[in-house]
């Protein structure tokens, strides 16, 4: 068998670069890159449209289809929408199902997936490593500034909203805290470690993960 291709989830709490990040990093790996533009994908799943998903996640997230939305037009005009053929239905559980299909396909594939919980859906899968980006709220809210080009009080209120967003996503589908440094084998202060170094960190630990595996299929080492 060929090597099992990287998978890579990054939970990134706001203003700490994770879109920068996760694409560096996939580039690095030589695998795709999931942002959070899924919502199209999962339009597409279910022939759908992407307002309509985007729907169901504002009632989940209450605000999160506002910045994941941005992405879903250019999604959906890539992988091609359906026309519906059916009637959408406001179902949480079906859209947690539908996400969860998508994000096993990626990593089937070998991704870097940003956000959507995937350390959560993917805490079983072979090999993947789950990677949280976070740091103290004002050195966030410093960094949000200095990457957005935004002042204080806008940065300060996008944080609120995010953050509070992302939290209550995963908390509605998954019943957990996104923070909770147990779903992640890499915790990084980016708002320290510049983000550069951190994707040097995580091409480190997913490069000693797969010496590692390869290692134990090679069998014990002889000795004399």
């Amino acid at each position: 068998m060929g090597p099992t291709p990287p998978v890579v989830t990054i939970s990134a709490a706001y203003g700490t670069g994770g879109t920068f990040a996760g694409q560096r990093l996939a580039e690095r790996l030589g695998v795709g890159f999931v942002d959070r533009a899924i919502p199209a994908w999962v339009a597409a799943e279910l022939a759908e449209r992407v307002e309509d998903v985007c729907a169901v996640e504002e009632d989940i997230g209450e605000g999160l289809s506002h910045w994941v939305s941005l992405f879903a037009p250019a999604g959906a005009e890539w992988v091609g929408l359906p026309q519906p053929d059916m009637g959408w239905y406001h179902d949480q559980a079906s859209y947690k199902e539908q996400v969860g299909a998508v994000l096993k396909r990626a990593a089937a594939k070998g991704a870097v997936i940003l956000g959507r919980g995937a350390a959560i859906v993917l805490r079983d899968h072979p090999g993947a490593l789950h990677v949280r980006l976070d740091g103290p709220v004002e050195r966030r809210i410093a960094q949000a500034m200095d990457m957005g080009g935004i002042d204080e009080r806008s940065a300060r209120r996008h944080l609120h909203q995010t953050d509070a967003a992302r939290r209550r996503y995963v908390q509605r589908l998954y019943h957990t805290d996104v923070a909770d440094h147990r779903y992640y084998h890499l915790v990084i202060d980016a708002t320290t470690v510049p983000l550069a170094t951190c994707v040097d960190l995580v091409v480190t630990a997913v490069t000693g993960r797969e010496e590692l595996r390869a290692l134990g299929e090679a069998g014990p080492f002889e000795t004399c």
